[in-house]
């Protein structure tokens, strides 16, 4: 989850892209209910994960996603059994705080707002936002004073959506889901569309969509799974498991499968790389 680029003083810098994030930091605060850490009890990894968050985690028949299926694999590294709570991110946070669950497993980004409530696990995912465009578009649109006049495409009732119209005003065309703006994008009737780089990836990958990442809006952006703010030895021991996963050669079929290429690799677009 990823923090949204600031326009002020015409350059950019992170700060709340998608509202999701903000909502954690609202909603642990808000409790002033002071829990046990939260331990592995009976050989069980108690996790939550956001029911609608695609393609990381969701619902279509049965709960699956990127980090569902890294989750797995990392309860076999763990030699441990899954106890798997999905729901929103508010009622995650309540869960977390209170003990009913270890950890949440999706990656949540490592705002100093988030670091003050909570300890991280190491990263396995590099993600930032970035400019996506038609495969056939040579411009270059490396800021939003480039996008001017442009029509923009991006996710409704987001923070990128209040940036973008304030600097770019009625060309920015706001979508309920992201897959519609790539749509668009694919038949030319866009510009541009600003989104996560992975879900980006994830969409071209899935439905073979003619478009590219181009350019980075801000730098890769540390996230990570998110547990109880002190307990830092669950948080060492879920990120030894994410090492032994990078270098068992078990995270790489993962990454393909969701989006075509090994996402551990930093500053990487899914344009650049191989087959």
């Amino acid at each position: 989850m990823i923090d949204l680029p600031n326009i002020e003083g015409g350059g950019m810098t992170r700060r709340n892209f998608l509202q999701m994030p903000l909502a954690v930091c609202a909603a642990v605060t808000a409790l002033s209910v002071k829990a046990q850490l939260p331990e592995l009890k009976d050989g069980v990894l108690r996790v939550g994960v956001l029911t609608n968050y695609k393609p990381f985690s969701f619902l279509e028949g049965h709960l699956q996603g990127f980090d569902v299926d890294v989750m797995r694999r990392m309860a076999t590294i763990l030699q441990v059994e899954l106890e798997i709570h999905n729901q929103g991110l508010a009622s995650l946070s309540k869960k977390l705080v209170t003990g009913e669950i270890a950890v949440i497993a999706n990656q949540l980004l490592a705002t100093p707002e988030n670091r003050r409530q909570f300890d991280f696990v190491r990263s396995y995912a590099s993600n930032q936002l970035v400019c996506v465009q038609h495969e056939e578009d040579q411009r270059d649109f490396l800021s939003l004073d480039d996008l001017y006049g442009k029509k923009l495409g991006v996710l409704a009732n987001t923070g990128v959506e209040d940036q973008a119209r304030s600097a770019l005003g009625q060309s920015v065309l706001a979508f309920p889901s992201i897959d519609l703006a790539f749509k668009d994008l694919s038949d030319k009737k866009l510009d541009a569309v600003l989104e996560e780089s992975l879900i980006a990836d994830y969409y071209i990958e899935r439905d073979a969509l003619p478009i590219k990442v181009t350019a980075p809006f801000a730098p890769p952006l540390s996230a990570g799974w998110a547990v109880q703010k002190g307990n830092k030895a669950l948080a060492q021991r879920l990120s030894e498991a994410v090492l032994v996963l990078l270098r068992d050669g078990t995270f790489k079929p993962i990454s393909k499968k969701w989006f075509g290429y090994d996402v551990s690799r930093p500053n990487v677009s899914h344009t650049s790389l191989p087959r």
